[in-house]
């Protein structure tokens, strides 16, 4: 105990410490607390410990994540060339009508054209287009490309991640990729040796989830959320500028009941441009000025929402369900992805978790089966053990004695009463 009538503690111990006459050593390996107190203090020390020291429940906390994009663009233009003469004319006069827009020009097109297929194929513009040279009296020559297109783009992303944590204890879960980040690059020395290096960051791209669930008095849950989704643009990838990404992040606290759906927040996004590119003169005439002229239209359409549901599980039947349910809708995504029977190439199976039976544990495998329990070791497997002891007499049955033998009671003489004033006789 420790002196001055205060909790005391050893030294090596862990925590202590209180008001009164007795010690307090705390185990944290072995959870457990070592009180020395007289039985009033011990008792109510005992009351407040069976209130703290129970099972703490679990939140079960399950994010949806929907994303919508929507992009539409339609172009359309003519482009125009000219050129008068013939090849035996000492001066030729050409003119040429060109979009920034509408791919590439006519002439570098005729020029690629001349230099070869492989030359022309990276030069091709999308969509459709279509081209026409006519020759005039030998003297003029007249060519126009018309160009369409229209495009559609949609793209539909779901994502649910799911964890598990103690009540109010951060749970943390990353989904995505470590993509490395040019920050610097060396290329010679001062003495002209080449030498050249980069020095690469890498920064974590994907899905970030973390919750910190707080169980309130009458079942309410405090959430306080930090979702994070990000990802690299494609097209700057070979960019010598660096990557460029994408990133829709939430930060927030909430209170939700128990299974209750809430929406964290998104983002209702819709943008259109138009685009009209024209000869000065010429477009402004009705109807042939449309030839003269290039439009392009587009519109994009971005619908993010994020939902989040939390769930108290309070024992171990709450928890038992949760992990079979998961378990179930993962087996039925294997089976699915199975390819299908086929006539040709033999069935090889594919790797699939077994199904669970009522009690939760797995039918016809031992992937997730327990352990086998040690078996009891029998008399004939101790003998070996036990050569080289010394032998231990048994004890022997006490044997039943006969009722001649048994013992007979003593007849006793009650002792006379010795009445005040008497005397003894000699």
């Amino acid at each position: 105990p420790g002196g001055g009538g205060a909790f005391g503690q050893q030294p090596g111990a862990t925590g202590g410490g209180a008001t009164g006459s007795g010690f307090i050593q705390a185990d944290a390996t072995t959870n457990s607390l070592i009180i020395t107190a007289p039985d009033a203090i011990y008792r109510n020390l005992r009351a407040v410990i069976d209130q703290l020291d129970v099972r703490r429940a679990q939140v079960y906390i399950e994010a949806l994540v929907v994303e919508v994009d929507t992009t539409k663009d339609a172009n359309f233009g003519v482009q125009w060339v000219g050129l008068t003469g013939d090849s035996t004319s000492n001066y030729r006069i050409g003119g040429l009508q060109s979009f920034s827009t509408g791919g590439n020009n006519i002439v570098n097109l005729a020029a690629a054209k001349a230099a070869g297929i492989g030359a022309l194929a990276p030069l091709a513009p999308t969509g459709l287009s279509i081209g026409l040279f006519h020759q005039v009296a030998g003297q003029l020559g007249l060519g126009a490309v018309v160009r369409a297109l229209q495009s559609d783009t949609s793209a539909n992303i779901l994502s649910t991640p799911n964890l598990i944590t103690l009540d109010n204890e951060l749970a943390t879960i990353k989904v995505g990729q470590n993509v490395p980040i040019v920050t610097g690059s060396f290329t010679t020395s001062s003495s002209g040796a080449n030498n050249p290096f980069q020095t690469i960051d890498r920064k974590d791209v994907g899905l970030v989830l973390k919750v910190r669930p707080q169980i309130s008095e009458g079942g309410t849950i405090k959430l306080a959320i930090y979702h994070e989704n990000s990802s690299v643009v494609q097209s700057s990838i070979n960019s010598s500028q660096g990557v460029i990404t994408n990133i829709r992040a939430f930060e927030s606290n909430v209170i939700a009941d128990d299974g209750q759906i809430i929406v964290l927040g998104g983002l209702i996004e819709d943008s259109s441009n138009e685009n009209e590119e024209r000869v000065h003169g010429l477009a402004s005439i009705p109807v042939i000025g449309n030839l003269f002229k290039f439009r392009s239209r587009g519109r994009t359409k971005t619908n993010l929402m994020v939902f989040l549901r939390p769930i108290v599980l309070k024992g171990r039947d709450d928890s038992n369900q949760i992990s079979l349910d998961r378990y179930d809708y993962l087996r039925a995504a294997g089976n699915a992805a199975l390819p299908p029977p086929s006539v040709l190439l033999e069935n090889l199976g594919g790797p699939v978790p077994p199904a669970l039976d009522a009690n939760g544990q797995p039918i016809g495998s031992n992937v997730l089966a327990r352990m086998p329990e040690k078996p009891a070791e029998q008399p004939s497997q101790l003998a070996p053990a036990m050569q080289g002891l010394h032998p231990v007499h048994q004890a022997q049955p006490v044997h039943e004695l006969n009722p001649a033998q048994q013992a007979q009671p003593v007849q006793v003489q009650p002792v006379q009463e010795v009445r005040p004033g008497a005397t003894n006789q000699r």
